[in-house]
């Protein structure tokens, strides 16, 4: 069955270029998009997270924006791929795939042409071993035929030009072999034009110029290869300041010595040592070679570089060779280790070996009895046996002295076990899995982590049946990450699947989704994932063990030292001791130095065990301080760049911890969108727990994130929000409950459900409710600024459901009650939403010239205080009275001025506001293209915003936009998504003004779609 893009191609030996299955070749947009397709098709079906695609594009420090520049460049591309195959036939489409990490391009690796290219020199290397020197200079030619110039060629950024000279020494050592194998195979005399040229390209390759002098000797001149020797010597010293190495010299001496045989003995130049199965001992006798190998596992899936890693670490000749495969419990160590040993079986004629060295109910095996079943194995009569350890290991050593033995030691606990089973032959290779190894001196350690997202789903579908896969390929995906992705917990996914065949997919994943029941829910036959986290914890000492299951209390994604120095209440250089050790028993990860994460399945297990060994006030007190700690840093960040910042900072709850280093500038950005994931976490176990200081910690960072609404999405925080709000009433007082009511409020409005802005309304109208509608400063920061800024969010809810009225009436309040307060600036702000609301309403009771003069009034306020974020907006505010007056063109340029500074600033939201406008403005002028561009990138950062209006307002931009350059197929769609918005989007039963004082019959409302109704 053929897949849906085979014949799909992408080119990277030379210039950049897309291939539909149908059609011709296409350069995919310019160099920045072609640079994030290049990352993700060298890596082909594989995970490709964002930061790397931002680390390959950037030299030094990314700028805020990277990861909004990366989604731009990811929807160029798919809108690319997306008009070329429409141009050639019609096929499925996500040739780019999206993960919660990043992208994965979902293509073979052979429809790309530099993984080709690697696949065909492999397979010449397989050609060559195999004694068939023709089959494999075919293979190398087919390979460099697909070079159409420079790897890459034109494409920016560290990713590319690191891969550009990875590629190029590929191609290099390519053309090595195949003059090489060419020589092999007699045509000597023929081949010295062809090496001439590949030295012009490749001058200091010492390959080459043993080819040159081998050449020129066997074809009876050999005189002008010793001249060709001399050449290659200077060359060498005058470019490089080197000498010639050993290979070319000893082809010296032996021109010189005018040595026969290398007129006969194909593969002399660079060559190498003989490959292990050249030298077995002819006639040896004795017991047969052990094959101690215990079988693959038939649903064996993936690991294709790690199985290449240790493939050609085992078989490329080089002495003593030890690889080591590391990795948690369950990750998969032994599966690869036999996937490994079973394929270079033929590199060691004379046997493999093989042991566990943990025995079945996991305590370490002793290695003399290890080297027992060796010996044995080996043809020892057991009364030969020594006694002791060291006599036994040199027994086994003196065995294998002459002999090519692969020794596989799986699940090795310490390198004192491993050590006496070593074998001390050159020829000889040991291959070794353990979680941890680290004092091991080896040539290759392979860390293996979980399954990528696809081989996961793969395995599944092995265990549990294909149809699975096919009948509900989303619940597999979902039930694949749940089970994080380890091949053990994926195992046993499958296989009670396949037991259970009245189960949908869709059951088992419910069950797993409760993380109570996660564990039990996977197991096959006698052995869980649970047990086998078990082995590991056992080794931990008392105080490792409580921070193993204290830090995965509070559910944090990611922690460093210090924070969890506060919730351990230990010195930070106790904790990252500790820490340390955990990382060393596979029972944490971590992604960069000093910051660490449990894997998923991990965590729940240590939490189940916290659960059961902890008691519930440790378990409180555990969440507190990650509360506070966190508290702490969101404080930080907002006094470092909040106008408002000693208002909003006065009255929050006592805090016990420093809290994080959260920096200066950017940094402080930087550090507001890496904690939210965590914010998520602790606040929402913060409500679960119960304990009135955590909850009234929790609702002062909600409270306080908002803040950051212009640089990070707030979507993600509204389960946790809204689950403060019962939980500050049940064990709070009336402030904490009124102020988890605002904070609930205020996300739930960036939320994207359309439903989620009438409870935004429904929390916000409580906050009004418990602190009444006009406190004065006196009576208290929190419910004076909670009142102030609860009618700014009621305004502009209302102006998004079209209620102008209402809107203008909350935002008038609101400019009355900043005015009370005497700070200019707090009114100036309140001033500018009442703008905002008179722009947009038909009936205003403003000249448009006039919202444009108290504009560019308000933005000297801003100016003359360094306030960004409402400069941003007011300018924006006066661009929109120029659009709606008919300065189409003034309104452009104003707007690209505003685009700049959201840029500038890191305000994602603001940007993608201001691009659907400027798409606006852009297509009132008859910049058509302008216009749909503009409008394709306010989609994409309204996507990645998840904010309803956003949206609408962006598809409807894109939707004009396309059917002014008769797209009218797309444009229709785009309106149709945009009017779905809308129509979640329009006014509630009643308006702010209704619950408040009355319904005043005969209004009329507007609706963010330009519709009015009567009410």
């Amino acid at each position: 069955m053929h897949t849906p893009h085979e014949l799909t191609r992408i080119r990277l030996l030379g210039p950049v270029q897309f291939v539909p299955a149908q059609g011709a070749a296409s350069r995919p947009g310019a160099p920045g998009p072609q640079t994030v397709l290049a990352a993700l098709a060298l890596r082909a079906g594989s995970l490709v997270t964002v930061d790397e695609l931002i680390d390959g594009l950037y030299q030094d420090d990314p700028p805020s924006s990277a990861r909004r520049v990366v989604v731009n460049y990811v929807h160029r591309l798919r809108t690319h791929i997306d008009r070329v195959d429409a141009d050639g036939g019609a096929r499925p489409p996500s040739v780019i795939g999206t993960t919660a990490d990043g992208y994965v391009l979902r293509l073979p690796e052979e429809c790309v042409d530099a993984l080709r290219f690697g696949q065909l020199t492999a397979r010449a290397r397989l050609r060559a071993r195999d004694g068939d020197p023709s089959a494999a200079v075919g293979c190398l030619e087919e390979a460099l035929g697909m070079w159409r110039g420079p790897a890459l060629a034109g494409l920016p950024g560290p990713g590319a030009e690191e891969q550009r000279r990875a590629l190029t020494e590929q191609r290099a050592s390519a053309v090595e072999h195949r003059l090489e194998l060419l020589l092999e195979c007699g045509r000597s005399a023929e081949l010295v034009p062809d090496i001439l040229r590949a030295l012009e390209a490749y001058p200091y390759r010492e390959r080459l110029h043993g080819a040159h002098m081998l050449a020129l000797y066997r074809s009876g001149r050999g005189a002008e290869a010793l001249l060709a020797y001399d050449h290659a010597r200077r060359v060498l010293a005058d470019e490089l300041g080197i000498d010639a190495g050993p290979a070319l010299r000893a082809l010296h001496a032996a021109i010189l010595a005018e040595d026969r045989a290398l007129l006969t003995a194909p593969g002399t130049v660079a060559a190498g040592p003989p490959s292990r199965a050249e030298l077995v001992r002819a006639g040896d006798q004795g017991p047969p070679p052990p094959a101690q190998l215990p079988p693959v596992p038939c649903d064996f899936t993936g690991r294709h570089d790690q199985i290449s890693a240790l493939v050609s670490a085992l078989t490329e000749g080089a002495e003593h060779t030890v690889a080591v495969i590391t990795g948690m419990g369950g990750v998969g160590k032994t599966a690869l280790a036999l996937r490994t040993a079973h394929a270079v079986a033929g590199t060691y004629p004379d046997g493999q070996l093989y042991a566990n060295l943990r025995g079945p109910d996991g305590t370490p095996c002793d290695p003399a009895g290890v080297l027992t079943s060796f010996l044995t194995a080996l043809g020892v009569p057991h009364e030969r046996f020594p006694a002791s350890l060291v006599d036994r290991t040199a027994l086994f050593r003196t065995l294998l002295s002459q002999r090519a033995v692969l020794v596989v030691l799986d699940n090795a606990t310490s390198v004192a076990q491993v050590e006496p089973l070593l074998p001390g032959a050159a020829r000889c290779a040991a291959l070794i899995t353990a979680r941890a190894l680290a004092a091991m001196p080896a040539t290759l350690v392979v860390p293996l982590v979980g399954l990528g997202p696809g081989d996961a789903v793969e395995l599944i579908a092995k265990v549990a049946g294909v149809r699975r896969l096919e009948e509900e390929p989303d619940a597999v995906a979902a039930l694949a990450a749940a089970c994080g992705h380890l091949p053990l917990a994926l195992r046993a996914a499958g296989a009670r699947l396949a037991t259970r065949p009245a189960w949908t997919v869709a059951t088992l994943l419910a069950r797993v989704s409760d993380q109570a029941r996660l564990l039990g829910e996977l197991r096959v036959g006698e052995l869980t994932v649970e047990a086998v986290f078990e082995l590991s914890t056992s080794q931990l000492a008392p105080r490792q063990a409580r921070a193993f299951m204290a830090l995965s209390i509070p559910h944090c994604a990611d922690f460093d030292v210090k924070g969890a120095a506060a919730v351990l209440e230990l010195p930070e250089q106790e904790t990252e001791t500790v820490l340390e050790a955990l990382v060393d028993a596979v029972l944490l990860e971590t992604r960069a130095p000093g910051l660490y994460h449990f894997h998923d399945l991990v965590g729940a297990y240590a939490r189940a065990k916290a659960q059961a060994e902890l008691t519930e006030r440790d378990r409180r007190e555990v969440v507190r301080r990650a509360a506070d700690y966190l508290c702490a840093g969101v404080v930080a960040a907002v006094r470092a760049t909040q106008p408002l910042a000693g208002p909003l900072t006065a009255e929050i709850h006592p805090r016990r911890s420093a809290g994080a280093d959260v920096g200066t500038g950017c940094d402080v950005t930087e550090w507001v969108r890496g904690v939210l994931p965590t914010v998520a976490a602790v606040v929402e176990q913060a409500a679960a727990c119960g304990d009135p200081d955590a909850v009234a910690l929790a609702v002062d960072i909600v409270t306080l994130v908002p803040c950051f609404e212009e640089i990070v999405p707030l979507g993600p925080l509204a389960p946790a929000a809204t689950a403060l709000v019962p939980a500050a009433l049940a064990h709070c007082g009336g402030d904490i409950a009124g102020t988890a009511h605002y904070a609930a409020g205020v996300i739930l409005k960036k939320h994207s459900s359309p439903e989620s802005l009438h409870r935004s309304r429904a929390h916000l109208l409580k906050v009004l409710e418990i602190f009444a509608d006009a406190p004065a400063p006196g009576d208290g920061h929190r419910p004076f600024l909670l009142v102030l800024f609860t009618l700014a969010m009621l305004a502009e809810l209302e102006l998004q459901f079209g209620n102008f009225a209402a809107a203008r009436d909350c935002a008038e309040r609101s400019v009355a009650l900043a005015a009370v307060s005497g700070d200019r600036e707090l009114v100036a702000r309140r001033r500018t939403v009442l703008l905002q609301i008179e722009v947009e309403d038909p009936e205003r009771r403003t000249e448009l010239a006039l919202i444009g003069s108290r504009c560019r009034e308000l933005a000297g306020v801003f100016t003359r205080g360094e306030d960004e974020k409402w400069l941003i907006r007011t300018m924006m505010t006066e661009a929109d009275s120029l659009l709606h007056g008919g300065g189409h063109a003034a309104a452009a340029g104003l707007y690209r001025q505003v685009l700049g500074r959201a840029r500038g600033s890191g305000h994602a939201r603001n940007e993608t506001e201001c691009l659907f406008r400027l798409s606006e403005a852009l297509l009132a002028t008859g910049d058509t293209g302008g216009a749909v561009d503009t409008a394709r990138d306010a989609l994409a950062g309204a996507r990645l915003a998840g904010e309803p209006l956003l949206m609408a307002r962006s598809h409807r931009a894109l939707g004009r936009a396309l059917r002014t350059v008769h797209e009218e197929t797309a444009g229709a769609a785009h309106l149709a998504q945009a009017e779905e918005l809308y129509r979640a989007l329009r006014r509630p039963a009643e308006t702010v003004a209704d619950a408040m004082a009355g319904s005043r019959p005969g209004a009329v409302s507007q609706h963010p779609d330009g519709t009015r109704s009567l009410r």
